[in-house]
């Protein structure tokens, strides 16, 4: 959004579209009557255009591109540099929010903070599981104790003495155990089956008379003193007792020497001598291939271990165990930040102009919590036309005044022009950033409106001029532009330019200050006019 500011070269457009129209209702109408009665065509096979013929062309003033180099000036509104969006690396219930917004923070000010529970828990069982590693490790590293090899050298020796065992095979004492207790437990089968003997039964019987005639004599001693008080507590009363015991015993011995063998006694007797038949036949049969084959891998076995005792560790064994070690270290670490990341602190200095955190609430890792800004950094963005664009570079001074601080003006420096341009109602502009640079900008805040003035710093090409865009013609493949000069109106070569608007900057040597050509514009003094003016800027139009 452009505004002229140069109000010498507005009087002197207004100056310069007054002459310009007296010379064409006086001069040019004066010669066209004369033209009326025979002006002859031009040389070179091209008609010159008599008065009669432009008596009813609008003509405009030409302007000199210099006159709209002197300086650009547009609108925008004060923003900040740059915001910084804080966010948590954990997530969690928040339990304290530290400030407000409008506060100012230091780098490192607590902003929140997020309960820590689950992340204390958690730093816990990474130093146990560090603490766990660590202790594999150098027990991997430490040399064996004399213990140790002991131990190892003892279990070698007694897998070596086993292997001898199994090659030398049985001994007779080995084999005659093995048939007694084959034959023993046959003989109890067989015992089972047939009953007792003739002899068990007499000697049976015999016991269990014995016990019921003591049992009679301690029932007729007991009821002569039956009518006692105190029976329960004589001899009498506990010889009963015992002479009733010995008998039942006695009975059920009988009883059970002449009752029918138990089936399951049978079935466990069978077993008992199958049992005692397989390891006689493994005795005799051995030593098997695969008794030699276990003891000799037990004296293997045995072997190494003692061999990894003495000689420690391998280069793979103790690297293993180390990276266990790295690993457990770089989870307690990670824990260690998590637990210290729960208190959210400013990043930098600046002020809080947002916050989206509430006590209690449960928050998520990554989710922006507050933002900062550095109020004292701040910019102001406007829209420059593309004509005007090469007359700015970066690091450029602009002057910049602001609508709420009547009166006072602010420096600044170009920053950023945008490599893309935009574009509104077919005029084109590039978005150019400002940076103000003033040391006191405190009352100064985002959002206010501002008007940025960069004074000019490039020349204009030579012969350069602005025409309205609608005199342009084409003419044997030549931009040519009709200017009234005189009487006539003659053909002018140009080189065309930018187009801004209603108005193209062209190169001529034939132009002069002064010339009128044959074209028009809309309007002269519509705000919303001109050339290298933004949309909604005010000021006079570049020529009349």
């Amino acid at each position: 959004m452009y505004i002229r500011r140069s109000w010498i070269f507005i009087f002197i457009v207004l100056a310069l579209a007054a002459g310009g129209y007296y010379y064409y209702t006086n001069v040019m109408n004066g010669a066209a009557v004369s033209a009326q009665n025979g002006t002859t065509s031009r040389a070179q096979g091209t008609t010159t255009s008599s008065a009669t013929d432009q008596s009813d062309s609008a003509t405009v003033a030409i302007q000199p591109a210099t006159a709209l180099l002197s300086e650009v000036s547009a609108a925008g509104n004060i923003a900040l540099v740059s915001q910084q969006e804080v966010a948590p690396t954990v997530s969690g219930a928040i339990k304290t929010v530290d400030v407000k917004v409008g506060d100012t923070v230091a780098e490192g000010d607590t902003l929140l903070t997020i309960e820590t529970v689950q992340l204390e828990r958690a730093v816990k069982r990474a130093e146990l599981d560090m603490e766990a590693k660590r202790n594999a490790l150098d027990q991997l590293t430490d040399p064996a104790t004399e213990s140790e090899v002991a131990v190892a050298q003892a279990n070698l020796t007694s897998a070596q003495q086993n292997l001898a065992d199994v090659l030398d095979g049985p001994s007779e004492d080995e084999v005659a155990a093995a048939r007694a207790n084959l034959a023993s437990a046959w003989a109890k089968y067989n015992e089972l089956e047939a009953g007792p003997s003739q002899e068990e039964l007499t000697q049976l019987s015999a016991n269990m008379k014995k016990a019921e005639v003591a049992l009679a004599e301690a029932r007729r001693a007991y009821d002569q003193i039956a009518w006692r008080n105190d029976t329960g507590m004589t001899s009498q009363a506990a010889d009963l007792q015992d002479a009733t015991i010995d008998y039942e015993s006695a009975k059920a011995a009988y009883d059970e020497s002449v009752a029918a063998a138990d089936q399951s006694e049978v079935q466990s007797a069978i077993g008992s001598a199958r049992s005692a038949q397989v390891t006689l036949d493994n005795l005799l049969n051995s030593p098997t291939e695969a008794e030699i084959a276990t003891a000799q891998a037990q004296v293997a076995d045995a072997e190494s271990s003692l061999a990894d005792l003495m000689d420690g560790p391998t280069e793979s064994e103790t690297r293993d165990a180390e990276i266990a070690l790295e690993q457990s270290l770089v989870d307690l670490e990670e824990a260690y930040n998590n637990l210290a990341a729960a208190t959210l602190v400013a990043p930098s200095a600046g002020a809080v102009i947002a916050i989206d955190a509430n006590v209690g609430e449960r928050v998520s890792e990554g989710a922006t919590l507050v933002t900062l800004a550095d109020t004292s950094q701040l910019e102001l963005t406007i829209q420059v036309a593309e004509l005007d664009l090469p007359q700015l570079a970066i690091g450029q001074s602009a002057t910049v005044e602001i609508d709420a601080l009547s009166g006072q003006q602010f420096s600044g420096v170009i920053t950023h022009i945008a490599p893309s341009s935009e574009s509104d109602s077919g005029v084109v502009y590039y978005p150019v950033t400002i940076r103000l640079t003033d040391s006191d900008l405190s009352k100064v805040r985002a959002g206010m409106t501002a008007v940025a003035t960069i004074q000019n710093t490039e020349t204009a090409a030579q012969d350069s001029w602005l025409v309205p865009t609608t005199a342009i013609q084409t003419q044997n493949n030549q931009s040519i532009v009709m200017v009234a000069r005189g009487q006539e109106t003659v053909p002018v070569n140009v080189t065309p330019g930018a187009v801004q608007g209603e108005w193209t900057l062209v190169q001529s040597p034939d132009l002069q200050a002064g010339d009128q050509v044959v074209g028009s514009v809309s309007t002269y003094l519509d705000s919303n006019s001109g050339f290298g003016r933004g949309p909604g800027s005010g000021g006079p139009p570049p020529g009349n």
